[in-house]
């Protein structure tokens, strides 16, 4: 995922395999972290007890940060939103275990 140009892709064997698909993420004082990590756990519907909100299709790869609905037009509290379609496809091909890189 690369946060200077808000887009996000599924890579399998150094080939993309989805995307680039456009996300949005964390506003200031609430940044999504470059990094390198791995996806925790995931729900195919999740309700955030610190926002009051709901996250379908989330993918949890750094604590309480995941992929997810949202809407792609304003930044979050640091979580990864996505489209339906974008937070979906994730949601399907990843699995704990697998890697999340986060660049700059």
């Amino acid at each position: 995922m690369r946060l200077s140009t808000n887009e996000a892709w599924l890579m399998d064997g150094g080939k993309v395999v989805y995307g680039p698909t456009p996300i949005s993420h964390g506003m200031p004082g609430y940044e999504t972290p470059p990094g390198v990590f791995h996806v925790s756990f995931k729900k195919e519907f999740h309700w955030s007890t610190m926002h009051n909100a709901p996250m379908e299709y989330a993918t949890f790869f750094n604590g309480d940060i995941a992929f997810h609905v949202g809407p792609i037009e304003k930044q979050s509290h640091g979580c990864v939103r996505m489209t339906y379609e974008g937070a979906k496809a994730f949601y399907e091909y990843l699995w704990p275990g697998d890697v999340v890189e986060v660049v700059e």
